[in-house]
């Protein structure tokens, strides 16, 4: 792979120059403090993150375009939009859009941070004019990410302005990270990010360096709705540090579903003291809409609150628990019997996990088990399985004809049509890893649902 040796060169670029203005004096410790310009990059402007304490460098998402792109890999087609209230009156506002194309994922964002209204400008003698001194920084970009086996990558190139009165600046800079997500049964993910990599804003007379960042991270999915967050962070201008964070999500229906957020900030902790170290916040999901909140103290500062609202489309997928892990390469599958809810036949129900078996071992992720087999064993175990939730019944069916995961599912009808919502479940533990939803409009229609269905739950 040519990821690994062009990270090599980024932070061999970054040695070779720490002394050439990349850096501040003193670099990596707590004397680099204030010493770097375009502070309005080091705060990814996402709810979601600030409820994690800054955490979130294995999570995906289109927000993961400010942090730790490789995590857009997982965004799908969907626009998110942010507004921050900060101390003394300040706010920031930023949006990201990303659309899978291809064999990846391309996205853009803009992020615009504006001061506090009512300086006033003064005259050679100290008076007051009565104009007011525009002041703002604002940083637009474009990235693109891509997943290679169990690895994710991506990038983002962005330009940065800043403005002070009649003085502004620009520079450039690169974002870039790696996702690792281990294929099942593991339950950890590992992710590094290199940030605001680029030569100083100068604005005016005034020329500082832009606020570089590595940082790695350990994501340890504790239930498959669960996640505990691990991060140290390495900045030009502070000291290294680390962050703690967990996420629950909780699913109300296959199209809802409610995340609880916290986390603990070490860097706010010397900064702030106890009352700054501790952020919280929540996540609403309904249908293709979902809204962020997150509340941030900093001590005797006051504090910070963040929205972040979104809307997904294109797609008909459901709600699933967020950062599924990778799936094991072509890991054996076997697809059980789907049931038909009020206003489907069984027949029907059959006909779509027929179409849907058929779409599964076309995409090559997969070996099926054969349907023989399947039957004998669902003949044979009847009484046995009768007695067990969908899930179990279906975990039992892989285990017993030896595959690694299992798919079941169930066939609805209302007045948009036919309602196919598929999960796939893992063998050995009885976990669903995914839940896929598709909307037929009549039943001429099946095989196309059963197509979005398989790529969904093989990617």
């Amino acid at each position: 792979m040519k990821i690994f040796p062009a990270i090599t060169l980024a932070l061999a670029l970054c040695a070779g120059r720490a002394h050439g203005g990349l850096f501040p004096k003193n670099a990596f410790s707590d004397d680099a403090r204030g010493l770097t310009g375009a502070q309005f990059l080091k705060v990814p402007p996402s709810a979601r993150f600030s409820a994690l304490a800054g955490s979130g460098l294995a999570l995906g998402g289109a927000d993961a375009f400010f942090l730790n792109p490789a995590g857009t890999i997982g965004a799908g087609r969907s626009v998110r939009v942010s507004y921050e209230s900060l101390l003394e009156a300040s706010s920031r506002t930023g949006m990201v859009f990303s659309r899978p194309s291809g064999r990846g994922v391309l996205s853009a964002g803009l992020l615009y941070n504006n001061f506090t209204p009512g300086l006033e400008k003064l005259d050679g003698s100290g008076g007051g004019t009565g104009a007011e001194i525009t002041a703002y920084d604002a940083a637009m970009g474009a990235g693109w990410a891509s997943r290679h086996g169990w690895v994710d990558f991506g990038f983002v190139l962005k330009i940065i302005k800043s403005r002070l009165a009649e003085a502004s600046g620009t520079s450039a800079a690169l974002d870039a990270g790696l996702v690792f997500r281990e294929p099942l049964p593991s339950r950890t993910e590992m992710a590094i990010a290199v940030r605001n990599f680029g030569p100083p804003i100068k604005v005016g007379s005034e020329k500082a360096p832009l606020p570089f960042e590595l940082a790695g991270g350990l994501k340890w999915k504790y239930t498959p709705d669960f996640s505990i967050l691990i991060e140290g962070r390495v900045p030009c201008d502070h000291a290294p540090y680390l962050s703690f964070a967990g996420e629950w999500f909780l699913p109300y229906s296959a199209w809802s579903g409610l995340s609880l957020r916290s986390g603990l900030n070490f860097k706010n902790y010397d900064d702030h003291g106890f009352m700054g170290a501790f952020a919280g916040g929540f996540g609403l999901k309904l249908g293709a809409a979902s809204i962020d909140y997150a509340f941030s103290p900093y001590g005797e500062l006051g504090a910070a609150h963040r929205v972040t609202a979104g809307l997904a489309w294109g797609g008909g997928a459901a709600v699933t628990p967020p950062d599924v892990p990778a799936l094991p390469v072509k890991a054996g599958l076997a697809v059980a019997a789907f049931t038909g809810e009020a206003g489907v036949t069984e027949t029907e129900a059959a006909v779509v996990r027929n179409l849907l078996e058929a779409e599964l071992g076309k995409t090559g992720s997969f070996r099926l088990v054969e349907r023989a087999r399947l039957d004998f064993i669902l003949e044979e175990n009847k009484i046995l399985y009768s007695g067990l939730s969908e899930e179990k019944s279906a975990a039992e069916l892989g285990r017993v004809s030896g595959a690694d995961l299992a798919v079941f599912g169930s066939v609805g009808r209302d007045k948009d049509g036919y309602r196919i919502t598929a999960r796939l479940v893992g063998s050995s533990s009885g976990i669903v890893l995914r839940t896929e939803t598709a909307v037929a409009a009549e039943d001429y229609l099946f095989r196309d649902a059963a197509r979005r269905l398989a790529a969904a739950i093989s990617k």
